[in-house]
C-alpha cells in the first residue's frame, strides 16, 4: 500500500476535481440518460397508444351507423381505410355476437369467432383495451386497441386496430443513440458547469413539461410555484397565466355550448311543430326567395302541382310553374312590389296537361329584423266550390224557370178561365143580344191581355235592336213626371231634382230608356203614401261602392238615382226583385224591373239599389259615356 499511495500523491488537484468531476459528470448523465430514456419511451409508447385510441376510435364511430344497418360493404370501405395508415397491421370489426364482420389482413375470416386469449378478452370488455401481442404469422410484436361499440347501453360490435410495435421500437433505439451521443458531447463541452445548468434547471423545465402534459389531457387546473426570478421563473409564471385563461375560457365555452344546445333544441322543437302544421294544411304553401327561386313545398303543394319538393326546391318559379303563366306573373309581381296580392280565381296548369281550379294568394315573407325574405304563395283547390257553384246556378236556374212557369200560368190562367166559360155558352146564349154584347166586349180584352203577357214575355227572352242616338236623360225623366203630374199631386209627394249642369247626352235608345224610368217611378210612387217625397238624381258617377266586387263600373258613367220614402223591400225578397213574375204588390205582373234589369245591361250598363224597411228604396242606374270627365256641379231644387 505504501507503494502505491505515491502514485496518487503526485495526481494534481485540477486532475483529481477534473476526476471527480467526470465521474460526477458520468453518474448524473447516466441517471439523465436512464431518466430521458424511460420518459422517451413512455412518451413514445402513450403516443403509439393515443394514436390507437384515435384510430380505433375514429373508426368505431363511423362504423356505428354501418352497424346498425349491417352496411358490410362500408364497413369493409372503413377497415380498408384505417389499414391503409402507417404501421397498421390490421383492422378488425366484430359483430355484436363477437364474430368478425370485416378482417383487413383475412376478409376470409368473415362469420368466424376469434379464440385467441387476446380474441377472448377483446370481445369480453366493455371499455377501451389495449393490449400487447405477437402476429402469429409474422411473429411481429404489435399492440392490439380494443373499442367496443356501444349504442343506447347495447353493444352492437367491437373495433380493433393492430399497430405494430417496430417504428416505436426503432424510435426507442435511436433516442438511445442519440442520448448517448449527447451524453458525450456534455462530457466534453459541457464538465461541471453542465451538470450544475442541468441540476438547476431540470426540476421546473420537468414541471412545466408535467403542466404541459397535464393540460393536453384537458387538465387545465394547473399551477407551478416559480423557484426564482430568472427566465424559469418568468416561464412558470406565463405558463400559469396561459393555464388560468384556459381554464376560464373552457368553462365559457362549455357554458355558451350550453346554452347553444338549449336554443338549438328549442329551434328544432319549433321547426318540427311549425312543419308537422305546414304539413297539415289542406291548402298548398310554397316560398320563395328574392331571386325567385323556390324555398320550400307542402305536402299539400306537391299534390296540386304534380311535383316533389325534392326537384322543385333551387328552382325558379318560371320553370316550376311554366305551364301557368299566370301564377307566375302574380308571384313575380309580389316580388317586385313587396305586397300581397288577395285571393285570385285561376287555373294551375300541371305537367301532365291537366288544369286545376285554384284560388292564390302572395304574402310578403319577412325576417325578424324586417328584412325581406321572398314571399309566400297560398294555393287553394277551389274544385268542389266550382262543382256546387254550378250546382247552385242550375239550381237556381231550374228555380227561376219554375217562378216563371208559374208566374206566366197564374197570369194566363183567368183570361183563360174566362174564354173557357164564354166559348162553353156560345152554342146556348148566341141568340141572347145581351151574351154577344158581353162576348165582344171580354173575349177580346182577355185575348188582347194574352197577347200583352206573351209580347212582354218576348221582350224578356229576345235580343233587343236597339235604336241608338243621343238621348237627354233630365229630359227622360221629365217626361215621366209629366205622365204622373195628376197621381203625384194627389198624394201630395214632393219631388226632389239634383240634375248636374255639364251632365252631358248618352247614345242609348230613347224610348226603351224611358220605359225603364217610367216603371220605376210607377213603382215608388205606388210604394208611398200621403206626403212622401220622390228623388231624382243624374250626374257622373263618382263612387263604386254600391256596385258588388265581382262587377266594375264603366270608366266614364253617368247616374241616375231614383228613391222613395216607402215602405221598403223585405231583406229575404231583395235577391228576387228582379227575377220574372216576382212581385209584392197586389195585382202585378211580376215582369216591370225584369224588363228595366234587361233594357239597362241592353244599353251597357248595370242597377242595384239599396232598400230600408220603412225609410224607402233607392236604385242606381249606371250608364256608360263618351267624351272628357268634368267636375260635376249641382243644381238643388224642390217642387
Amino acid at each position: 500500500m505504501r507503494l502505491e499511495l505515491p502514485r496518487f500523491r503526485f495526481i494534481s488537484l485540477q486532475a483529481r476535481f477534473l476526476l471527480g468531476t467526470v465521474l460526477v459528470l458520468l453518474l448524473v448523465m447516466a441517471a439523465v440518460i436512464v431518466v430521458v430514456e424511460h420518459r422517451q419511451r413512455a412518451a413514445i409508447i402513450d403516443e403509439v397508444e393515443r394514436r390507437g385510441e384515435v384510430i380505433a376510435g375514429n373508426l368505431a364511430a363511423v362504423s356505428r351507423v354501418p352497424l346498425l344497418l349491417y352496411n358490410f360493404t362500408a364497413l369493409e370501405q372503413n377497415v380498408a381505410r384505417v389499414a391503409g395508415e402507417a404501421d397498421v397491421v390490421y383492422a378488425i370489426i366484430l359483430d355484436a355476437e363477437g364474430k368478425v364482420a370485416t378482417h383487413s389482413r383475412h376478409p376470409e375470416l368473415a362469420g368466424v369467432a376469434l379464440r385467441g386469449a387476446a380474441d377472448e378478452l377483446a370481445v369480453k370488455t366493455d371499455t377501451f383495451l389495449v393490449q400487447e401481442t405477437v402476429q402469429s404469422d409474422t411473429r411481429e410484436s404489435i399492440y392490439d386497441f380494443v373499442v367496443p361499440v356501444i349504442i343506447e347501453g347495447q353493444r352492437w360490435g367491437t373495433v380493433r386496430i393492430g399497430i405494430s410495435k417496430r417504428r416505436m421500437e426503432a424510435e426507442i433505439r435511436k433516442t438511445r443513440w442519440e442520448l448517448g451521443a449527447l451524453t458525450l458531447v456534455t462530457l466534453v463541452l459541457g464538465g461541471v458547469l453542465a451538470a450544475l445548468v442541468a441540476r438547476r434547471i431540470a426540476r421546473p423545465v420537468r414541471e412545466l413539461a408535467e403542466g404541459a402534459a397535464a393540460i393536453s389531457r384537458g387538465e387545465l387546473n394547473q399551477q407551478i410555484v416559480p423557484s426564482t426570478a430568472d427566465e424559469i421563473g418568468q416561464l412558470a409564471i406565463a405558463f400559469n397565466h396561459m393555464a388560468s385563461q384556459l381554464f376560464q375560457q373552457r368553462t365559457s365555452l362549455e357554458t355558451a355550448h350550453a346554452d347553444l344546445r338549449s336554443h338549438f333544441e328549442e329551434l328544432a322543437d319549433l321547426k318540427s311543430y311549425t312543419d308537422s302544421i305546414l304539413e297539415s294544411l289542406t291548402s298548398g304553401i310554397i316560398t320563395l326567395d328574392l331571386d325567385g327561386r323556390v324555398v320550400t313545398m307542402n305536402a299539400a303543394a306537391e299534390l296540386l302541382t304534380g311535383l316533389f319538393a325534392a326537384e322543385a326546391t333551387g328552382r325558379y318559379c318560371t320553370e316550376i310553374f311554366s305551364h301557368s303563366p299566370e301564377v307566375v306573373e302574380i308571384l313575380m309581381e309580389s316580388l317586385a312590389s313587396r305586397a300581397g296580392v288577395a285571393s285570385t280565381s285561376l287555373m294551375l296548369g300541371r305537367r301532365n296537361a291537366s288544369a286545376l281550379p285554384i284560388e292564390l294568394s302572395t304574402a310578403p315573407l319577412a325576417g325578424a329584423d324586417g328584412k325581406d325574405l321572398g314571399v309566400v304563395g297560398v294555393f287553394k283547390d277551389v274544385t268542389v266550390v266550382h262543382e256546387l257553384e254550378a250546382q247552385v246556378r242550375r239550381s237556381d236556374r231550374l228555380a227561376a224557370l219554375g217562378t216563371l212557369a208559374a208566374g206566366f200560368a197564374h197570369e194566363i190562367k183567368n183570361p183563360i178561365t174566362s174564354l173557357r166559360t164564354f166559348t162553353r155558352l156560345v152554342s146556348r146564349k148566341f141568340n141572347d143580344e145581351r151574351f154577344r154584347q158581353t162576348f165582344e166586349r171580354v173575349v177580346p180584352r182577355e185575348l188582347e191581355r194574352i197577347n200583352e203577357l206573351v209580347e212582354r214575355l218576348l221582350e224578356l227572352a229576345r235580343p233587343t235592336q236597339l235604336n241608338l242616338k243621343p238621348v237627354q236623360l233630365p229630359g227622360l225623366i221629365e217626361r215621366v213626371l209629366e205622365l204622373y203630374a195628376n197621381q203625384i199631386e194627389t198624394k201630395q209627394i214632393t219631388v226632389l231634382r239634383e240634375y248636374a249642369h255639364d251632365l252631358p247626352t248618352i247614345r242609348g235608345d230613347a224610348e226603351r230608356i224611358y220605359q225603364a224610368f217610367l216603371n220605376l217611378v210607377a213603382n215608388a210612387l205606388e210604394a208611398m203614401g200621403t206626403g212622401g217625397r220622390l228623388t231624382l238624381r243624374a250626374g257622373w258617377s263618382d263612387d263604386r261602392d254600391w256596385l258588388p266586387s265581382s262587377r266594375r263600373a264603366p270608366e266614364r258613367s253617368v247616374k241616375v238615382e231614383i228613391g222613395d220614402t216607402g215602405t221598403g223591400i223585405p231583406s229575404s225578397e231583395t235577391d228576387k226583385i228582379f227575377n220574372p213574375f216576382f212581385t209584392t204588390k197586389e195585382g202585378g205582373t211580376g215582369l216591370g224591373l225584369a224588363l228595366v234589369h234587361k233594357i239597362i245591361e241592353d244599353h251597357g250598363g248595370s242597377i242595384t239599389f239599396r232598400s230600408s224597411a220603412g225609410v224607402g228604396t233607392t236604385f242606381r242606374l249606371l250608364l256608360p259615356v263618351l267624351g272628357e270627365r268634368r267636375a260635376e256641379r249641382k243644381s238643388t231644387h224642390a217642387s
